[in-house]
């Protein structure tokens, strides 16, 4: 396939917000623009391999000439990518790509409605760990080909998607008996979970066709999905999410409740893991995350947070966002796999630099991200639930926002307002549990500081131009190896900690302090100041729209390096910064005690 060129006045242009967008839309800039952008690029630019139409459509086409890794999870690349392209398209050029892909794939839908091999028979007896790849590439194919129509409204893509459904359904039956359910248990990737992550394609295919009977099979999913122990993550969350937008269109609040206490479950068993993410598998053992299921955990703590307007789940997908799917990029682009022992990221032969999946489930969890960043709880309110850079377009109002640096631990929001209504707005702003305090400047006169963890309320008719400047002083905080808070004091000990500022996990990265990973250094002790204080005084931040991978906190400490008697500096970073290098040691445990 010959590579279709982007010229930087087009890269441009994609960044503005385009004619004839939807009322409510926000425009990234800073660090989720680049790093969405650096996803179009792995698609457009990178060619080892590169995403040509055969090498995307092979698990479809199953062409013995062409052979690729995954092929027998028959539609999960093609749909996965297919479904980007539809919803998070960079430009013209990646929505005729997209029309192109959807029409060769329905082309290779076998008879029974199935894509993928026509031998593998669906009966109780037989369903095993190939049928199971089958279905799983189904699912996801289901996704991308409704992503598809809910922007073209081609019926012949609907039509596919109800014979697919209708697929599903005949062999629904078989395929959910307890002998197939035992048979499977352990299976991984190949696991029980292809089945049941089904819920989300049958709820996107009722609410595209209106047939009901695709929603009624969709909400047998959840009853049927094991405890998370063993199993992949991946598949048991993209279940839950599929179950939630089953609420999303019912409002069932015995929907909710379930996936509220399926929530607290992961949580209570210790399944989130220090940086804010899951693993591959909820195996306590398992050395290696999974750029997917961070994806997954992401969108699911957001559609909580919709349907419950609890700000914990906004927490949890922060700080997933910041430590564990920015830190899971990599410098390609790609999301995938990284290697994990007790002191952090470590180096692995042949990173996984998922192009099989991850690579195109970042992006799409990226997508979500930005319904979230700004929204609208009301026709006179807006409010600010992440400190990301962009814009904000409303109906009749516009907002611009920029993180730039500070200094002494505070760093500084700014939102500015283009166009804005004729009448009273409120403006409402997060106070996350991570931040101290708040002080909040409007045309550089200081108007209130906000020290309570919640939400809190401007209202006033706004002008054009009007300028909101935050200042926001985050907390610092210390965990231990049991995952609990403990206080400065406690330091006059040596202990292996985690360091938080704010919702930034911080690191040593191997690349920037390279003699600090040098033999010996398990023993390495890092050596704080006496107080918070001093400490937050080290602490500063570069401008997100400059240096868009480092505008979080950085601070340079003293340690001792174990078998060297003279003191040595090394800097701390957030994890999410090591997307900018290729895969290396990046230690975010670390022995340390106050000077």
């Amino acid at each position: 396939m010959i590579k279709f060129i982007l010229f930087p006045t087009l890269i441009i242009l994609l960044t503005q917000p385009p004619t004839g967008a939807d009322p409510i839309s926000f425009f990234p800039k800073g660090e989720l623009e680049k790093r969405i952008l650096w996803v179009h690029d792995r698609f457009d630019f990178v060619h080892d391999p590169a995403f040509t139409d055969p090498f995307i459509l092979q698990d479809v086409r199953l062409d013995p000439a062409c052979p690729r890794r995954f092929q027998e999870f028959s539609g999960d690349i093609s749909g996965r990518f297919l479904e980007v392209l539809s919803v998070e398209p960079r430009n013209e050029y990646h929505r005729v790509w997209a029309k192109r892909i959807a029409h060769e794939i329905v082309k290779c839908q076998r008879e029974d409605g199935r894509f993928g091999y026509p031998e593998l028979i669906f009966t109780k007896d037989k369903v095993g760990r190939e049928h199971m790849a089958l279905l799983w590439g189904n699912g996801r194919l289901l996704v991308g080909l409704i992503s598809y129509y809910n922007i073209n409204k081609d019926p012949r893509i609907l039509d596919a998607c109800k014979r697919m459904g209708d697929f599903f359904i005949k062999i629904f039956n078989e395929c959910s008996q307890p002998e197939v359910i035992q048979r499977l248990v352990h299976q991984g990737a190949n696991g029980f979970i292809c089945f049941t992550q089904w819920s989300e394609g049958l709820e996107l295919l009722a609410r595209a066709s209106g047939d009901i009977k695709y929603r009624e099979t969709a909400m047998q999913m959840e009853p049927l999905l094991q405890p998370p122990l063993k199993q992949h993550s991946h598949g048991y969350i993209t279940t839950l999410r599929g179950d939630m937008l089953i609420w999303e269109t019912t409002r069932n609040t015995d929907i909710l409740t379930r996936n509220e206490k399926r929530f607290a479950q992961l949580v209570k068993e210790g399944w989130i893991q220090t940086n804010g993410g899951v693993a591959e598998y909820f195996d306590k053992t398992y050395p290696r995350d999974e750029g997917c299921s961070e994806a997954d955990f992401l969108r699911w703590c957001l559609q909580l947070f919709k349907a419950t307007d609890n700000e914990k789940y906004l927490e949890y997908a922060e700080q997933c966002l910041y430590n564990s799917l920015f830190p899971n990029q990599f410098e390609t682009g790609d999301f995938g796999h990284h290697t994990f022992d007790t002191w952090g990221y470590i180096s692995a032969p042949g990173p996984g630099r998922a192009w099989w999946c991850c690579s195109m489930h970042g992006l799409r969890a990226m997508h979500d991200l930005k319904q979230y960043v700004i929204d609208s709880p009301a026709s006179d309110k807006t409010r600010i639930n992440f400190f990301l850079s962009g814009e904000y377009h409303e109906n009749n109002l516009a907002i611009k926002t920029q993180r730039f640096g500070g200094q002494g631990g505070t760093f500084n929001y700014q939102i500015d307002w283009l166009t804005t209504p004729d009448t009273e707005h409120t403006l409402i702003i997060r106070h996350p549990t991570w931040a101290e305090t708040i002080e909040v400047m409007i045309n550089k006169k200081s108007e209130l500081i906000h020290s309570e963890s919640g939400t809190f309320a401007i209202k006033r008719v706004w002008m054009a131009g009007d300028k909101v400047l935050l200042k926001i002083l985050p907390q610092i905080k210390i965990l231990n190896t049991e995952q609990k808070e403990i206080t400065f004091d406690l330091l006059s000990n040596q202990q292996k900690i985690a360091l938080f500022i704010g919702p930034w996990l911080m690191g040593i990265h191997a690349i920037e302090n390279p003699m600090f990973h040098g033999e010996p250094y398990s023993d390495n002790i890092i050596l704080l100041p006496k107080t918070i204080q001093e400490l937050r005084q080290k602490i500063y931040f570069n401008d997100e729209l400059r240096v868009p991978l480092q505008s979080g906190p950085h601070l340079t400490l003293t340690y001792q390096h174990s078998g060297f008697s003279e003191l040595c500096n090394v800097t701390l970073t957030p994890i999410s910064e090591r997307s900018r290098n290729i895969e290396v040691t990046y230690s975010f445990w670390w022995i340390a005690k106050v000077e």
